[in-house]
């Protein structure tokens, strides 16, 4: 039986969290306006990210970031288990300013959805591959920016992580990006799946290598994805020890 009072703080959580973004995304919504084309959103961007972590009581433990040039720019594939992934991995990276793959139905969210579209995020329609593959084509010149994808598609419910999509790897090809593998350990324990009720905890990213993507060709995205979903999950591994789900099946 749940706690009464374990509830009652996590909806208090999420309350706070509702306000919090409407107080920070109506900022960055507006610094993205008055300098368009510009990250001069992106220091409230910080701070609306930081803040939810602060709120849901996430303690970021970061690994790896060593592997990265700061300077360089990088096609982010990361697993996916909880709604904490994105601000987390933000926070994780910041300053360096990320734009996020999303799916277009964010777009229609109050408040979050404009502030997206304002600040350049990318949206793609699952149900239309070409569509989705000309809107990615778009974004391979954009200069400063990490282009962060998760390739399962979904979130993961369990420790096995889902079928990796190709489109990241097909754009990281098409724009000459090395691609970096990033576990997220610990999320789903924070904020699990389909659920709202919360749990202050820790969170675990770890930034693998980047792999090079000079000479690849579009017939070597499906090897790529494979290539990178395998590191992922050597990287979970050496957090968690080895998914013996996967094992079973």
């Amino acid at each position: 039986m749940r706690n009464p009072l374990r509830i009652i703080i996590a909806y208090a959580r999420l309350l706070a969290f509702f306000a919090h973004s409407a107080v920070w995304l109506s900022l960055v919504a507006i610094a993205a306006v008055r300098h368009p084309g510009t990250f001069a959103y992106y220091p409230a961007a910080g701070v609306w990210i930081r803040g939810i972590l602060y709120i849901f009581g996430v303690r970021l433990v970061v690994e790896g970031l060593e592997n990265l040039d700061p300077e360089g720019r990088y096609v982010i594939l990361a697993n996916h288990r909880s709604q904490l992934d994105p601000p987390s991995i933000g926070v994780a990276l910041f300053p360096r300013v990320t734009r996020w793959v999303s799916k277009k139905e964010l777009r229609n969210v109050p408040i979050l959805g404009r502030t997206l579209v304002l600040t350049g995020q990318i949206f793609i329609d699952r149900s239309d591959p070409a569509s989705a593959v000309e809107e990615l084509r778009r974004h391979r010149d954009d200069a400063g920016v990490l282009i962060c994808f998760f390739p399962e598609g979904h979130r993961s419910s369990t420790r096995q992580m889902l079928p990796f999509k190709k489109g990241g790897a097909a754009f990281a090809i098409s724009s000459g990006l090395a691609v970096v593998p990033v576990a997220l350990s610990g999320s789903e324990k924070c904020l699990p799946n389909r659920s709202l009720v919360s749990t202050p905890g820790r969170i675990r990213i770890a930034f693998g290598k980047p792999i090079d993507t000079g000479g690849l060709t579009q017939a070597d995205a499906g090897a790529l994805t494979e290539r990178v979903r395998g590191e992922i999950e050597a990287l979970l591994a050496a957090m968690e020890g080895p998914d013996s789900t996967s094992k079973a099946a």
